[in-house]
């Protein structure tokens, strides 16, 4: 199948087979790999994406029918969902996810009805409640994080969408893992991405905490980390935050018109949903 692929992305590109293969596998090889009756090892895959200008992520999509695969389908729609605070777009997620089976699909149910319980009593009573988490998923969500021993970006994307349901022990045992791994990822655009976030989420944590120091230094981490203009919104997110520190310590107008200023950003960008939230984190 991939061979079928590369070759359809080679003729669109104009390259002939010498471009693509050159001295990486023979010229007989290569034919028979087109028309997908060999195999090739990831390796030479990557030398081959090399000399079409293509990564491996692009080409994996393409040779998907340029559809997503499960996991990042998974993410996109639930983060989608919960940042747009959809409980009726999270339950048919919900749905969907209770028919199928398999370790990593009972993560994700137990990852979404938290969401949802979250979102309701909010919806319900205007505050954030983790208590509403049932301690079954929990307990779910946990496990797999203390049990997977080495994380790759799933784990790390895992644990920061859901630190919130987890004691703050826990929370710190795991950032400390998190942030020997930042180094590896930075380079990589869906690493820095999810670190991003991370930080975020672990901000607004302790901020609710009037952990105000912690507070400073992640902030000082994102600030580091959200340099490129493709990280603009976290950015708006690091000002926002950096103004509520102001409100607390001063000087507190100039706090106060920071994080109005960054709110109205948010829902010029129609991030309406977050600006509602964030604005009730003004005192």
């Amino acid at each position: 199948m991939y061979g079928e692929t590369i070759r359809e992305i080679r003729l669109k590109k104009g390259f002939s087979q010498k471009d693509v293969y050159g001295n990486i596998i023979s010229k007989s090889y290569a034919i028979e790999f087109e028309k997908g009756k060999h195999q090739i090892s990831a390796n030479i895959l990557m030398q081959i994406l090399d000399n079409i200008s293509m990564d491996i992520d692009e080409f994996m999509f393409i040779s998907n029918g340029y559809q997503l695969n499960e996991q990042n389908n998974y993410n996109y729609i639930y983060n989608k969902l919960a940042n747009n605070q959809d409980i009726k777009g999270l339950k048919h997620l919900l749905e969907d996810l209770q028919v199928k089976s398999g370790k990593l699909n009972g993560i994700r149910i137990a990852e979404v009805r938290s969401r949802i319980r979250l979102l309701e009593y909010f919806e319900e009573y205007g505050e954030y409640n983790t208590k509403v988490v049932l301690e079954a998923d929990r307990h779910t969500i946990l496990t797999y994080l203390i049990d997977v021993e080495s994380w790759s970006l799933q784990e790390i994307q895992l644990f920061t969408n859901t630190l919130e349901f987890l004691d703050s022990e826990i929370i710190l045992v795991f950032f400390k893992r998190v942030s020997k791994l930042m180094e590896r990822y930075v380079k990589l655009e869906k690493g820095r991405e999810i670190y991003c976030v991370l930080l975020i989420n672990l901000i607004e944590y302790t901020f609710k905490r009037q952990q105000y120091d912690y507070t400073e230094v992640l902030l000082t981490q994102l600030d580091l980390l959200s340099t490129d203009y493709k990280e603009f919104f976290h950015r708006t997110v690091y000002k926002f935050f950096s103004g509520l520190l102001l409100i607390k310590r001063g000087p507190e107008q100039e706090g106060r018109d920071l994080t109005q200023k960054m709110l109205q950003i948010m829902r010029g960008l129609n991030q309406d949903s977050l600006a509602e939230l964030y604005s009730q984190l003004v005192s």
